[in-house]
């Protein structure tokens, strides 16, 4: 099977300056058949361009069905359905399955598009071998569980699939994407799924509903060996949605990278709840190596948390980067503008919230509605909502990271608010944050930016075409702030 990952322009101008992790979906969906004895193979766009030569030049056993699975999110739908359309001239016996948060959401959308023949709802590991095995023997595959299709004209979807297992999950397989180490960054490790919370903007509760779980500890710490022995990384950042969200699992991992003596070899960031942190998960985190820690704020207004359905203060919040610093640690946060019924004075609290609480990296985002959301419905209930054709203006980041040659209009301002003024907030928030003296001098000298995703690659003040993109990046951010001005 081959897997896709779609390109995404989600960091726009800033592209160039933030590390490319490996994709960890469609990655580990393929180690998970790799170890099952199915052969793999995985293309990611951001390494090479899907192309009617690159398709052409892909051996597959003689008599077998090229089957391709498409991972989709809301902000690359366009790009997945453009790869679909491609495989489908060039391969036309291929299957096309398209899977991830934004056919799971919108099936009917997605099975509209005739390339496409199958999409899987939800996570896919133990459904998509399933798939692939009935394929094979030739058995009927239209009963698999978390499966949609048409059928007679019409669409089917068949009872959701239950969660996989995690603890059957193999160890994620970077050895699938050695050969492009030049292009990626490798520190990053996915060590659970879910979010016991329902906050109305985020959309992966889609996939995983509010259950949590977690890697076994001693996978996890055959991940960091592999980064650290095998790969040579020096820092390592768990992306998982709450890193802290159980504490014994915590405490076990920590115990696992002491008894090992990575804390002595690298470091690691994390990202978590306010609530979900104390003096001694804290405590321990810092003798484990842990040096940054990542906080979703969202507001400074406890009206307007409660509208989140954060179910965690702001107060919270704010004793949680107390208590961070108090052990040391580096804070990053992140706020957004342009909730339900805000006002713009709440807006600007959250920028006096970072900054009093001298945050080290903030990014301000702007309120996106994803399919899936609640704050999707709210959008639409109001008559606020504006989706772009093929979804391209849900990006979170839009508002700074586009330059204005593609700069398209919000999916949504609140009532009170007019689009204008919003788009002014959030970039002026993000650049008086991120170009006080203090922060430039941090990105020039330890070469990390805003919200600790934008690094200048090593000794780039001594490759003239560092300081032309940064040239470029600089002219195109003073543009953007004098627009804002006005």
């Amino acid at each position: 099977m081959v897997f896709v990952n779609p390109r995404s322009t989600k960091f726009g101008i800033f592209d160039k300056y933030v590390p490319l992790s490996v994709p960890i979906g469609v990655g580990s969906l393929a180690g998970y058949l790799r170890k099952q004895g199915e052969p793999v193979l995985v293309l990611d766009e951001h390494v090479v361009c899907i192309t009617p030569e690159l398709l052409k030049g892909l051996k597959f056993p003689p008599g077998q069905t090229p089957v391709f699975g498409i991972s989709t999110l809301t902000a690359c739908a366009k790009r997945s359905y453009e790869i679909a359309r491609l495989i489908k001239q060039t391969l036309p016996g291929a299957l096309v399955i398209l899977g991830g948060i934004h056919p799971t959401v919108l099936p009917e959308e997605v099975l509209g598009n005739k390339d496409v023949d199958f999409l899987f709802r939800g996570e896919a590991e133990e459904i998509l071998l399933e798939f692939l095995r009935r394929l094979s023997s030739g058995r009927d595959v239209r009963s698999i569980p978390g499966l949609s299709y048409r059928k007679n004209g019409e669409i089917a979807h068949n009872p959701a699939a239950a969660l996989p297992d995690l603890s059957a999950m193999p160890a994620f397989p970077y050895d699938m994407f050695e050969n492009s180490q030049d292009r990626y960054s490798f520190g990053f490790i996915a060590s659970s799924r879910g979010c016991p919370y329902d906050c109305i903007f985020c959309s992966q509760r889609v996939i995983s509903g509010q259950k949590y779980r977690y890697k076994p500890s001693p996978v996890v710490l055959e991940e960091i060996e592999q980064l650290v022995l095998k790969y040579g990384q020096s820092h390592i950042n768990f992306v998982d949605d709450n890193f802290t969200a159980n504490k014994k699992r915590v405490v076990e991992l920590c115990e696992g990278i002491l008894q090992r003596g990575f804390h002595r070899r690298v470091t690691f960031d994390c990202q978590t709840r306010a609530d979900a942190v104390d003096d001694e998960i804290l405590s321990l985190l810092k003798k484990s190596g842990f040096r940054l820690i990542n906080f979703g704020f969202e507001t400074a207004s406890e009206r307007l948390m409660k509208i989140l359905n954060k179910r965690e203060t702001v107060q919270e919040n704010r004793d949680a980067v107390a208590l961070a610093k108090k052990h040391g640690f580096g804070v990053s946060g992140t706020f957004i503008f342009g909730l339900p019924t805000e006002t713009r004075r709440e807006r600007w609290q959250a920028y006096e919230m970072a900054t009093e609480m001298d945050l080290d990296y903030v990014r301000f985002n702007n309120a996106t509605p994803y399919p899936g959301t609640r704050l999707y419905e709210i959008a639409r209930e109001e008559g606020r909502l504006f989706v772009a054709p093929d979804w391209s203006n849900l990006n979170a980041c839009g508002s700074l990271v586009h330059d204005r040659s593609i700069e398209s209009r919000l999916p949504y301002v609140p009532e009170g608010s007019d689009e204008k003024t919003l788009r002014k907030d959030v970039v002026r928030a993000n650049l008086y944050f991120s170009l006080r003296p203090k922060r430039v001098l941090r990105l020039l000298l330890k070469r990390v930016g805003p919200a600790g995703w934008f690094y200048l690659p090593p000794r780039w003040y001594c490759r003239p075409q560092e300081w032309w993109g940064l040239l470029k990046l600089g002219t195109s951010l003073f543009t953007t702030f004098l627009r804002s001005m006005f």
